[in-house]
């Protein structure tokens, strides 16, 4: 005969298994249901800066973006993990198989107006950020100020499984690209004589050299 406490004990078991598995039918709760765009600037739009210049990077996007699985407008804030790397690399000369850069992130100071920082292992190369949250709209913004001469290129990365604070089952991917940004590419295709600039690199990487 079962008892009383051993009846609940079950039940809870049963109950935890199927919100589990509802979870992981609908998303598989590691995979993301949404896919979103949202845009970053980068200014000022000259391709030439002074050691101690600022190169503002900025974003400023809504909470409710559409989907670009359904067409849907969904409103997504309350993110908690929702951000970018920026990647600042030195260009050195390449060629079609080598980029020819090297890790500089330590040549920049980082002025954070908007936003929080991330800690990461790769402090040479990268530095890491939150966006925040405030009405309604994410923001973030980044000043970059050159200690150094040379030629340089700014990438920025997408953010994959974003989950918000009220559900972390349900995921959206994230591309953040720059948009309204004079990118200066041709600094990186001087870098590598011959190589073709990928799609991505068109539109997540911002290049200017510091004289």
């Amino acid at each position: 005969m079962v008892t009383n406490s051993k009846m609940v004990t079950i039940l809870m078991i049963i109950s935890m298994v199927s919100i589990y598995a509802t979870c992981n039918r609908r998303l598989d709760c590691f995979g993301a249901k949404y896919s979103f765009s949202v845009n970053v600037k980068a200014y000022p739009n000259n391709d030439s800066i002074r050691i101690g210049d600022t190169i503002w990077i900025e974003l400023n996007e809504p909470v409710s973006l559409t989907d670009h699985t359904s067409g849907n407008n969904i409103n997504y804030s309350g993110a908690e993990n929702l951000g970018m790397g920026i990647t600042i690399d030195e260009f050195v000369g390449g060629s079609v198989n080598e980029p020819g850069t090297v890790p500089a992130a330590t040549k920049f100071y980082f002025q954070l107006e908007m936003g929080s920082p991330i800690q990461n292992t790769l402090v040479e190369r990268v530095r890491s950020f939150n966006f925040s949250e405030t009405q309604g709209n994410y923001r973030f913004k980044v000043g970059i100020v050159p200690k150094q001469k040379g030629i340089y290129g700014v990438a920025i990365s997408n953010a994959a499984n974003v989950y918000r604070n009220n559900d972390k089952c349900t995921k959206a991917n994230f591309n953040i690209i720059f948009a309204n940004t004079n990118q200066h590419l041709y600094f990186y295709e001087s870098n590598r004589p011959g190589y073709t600039i990928s799609e991505y690199e068109k539109t997540h990487l911002y290049c200017f050299k510091v004289k």
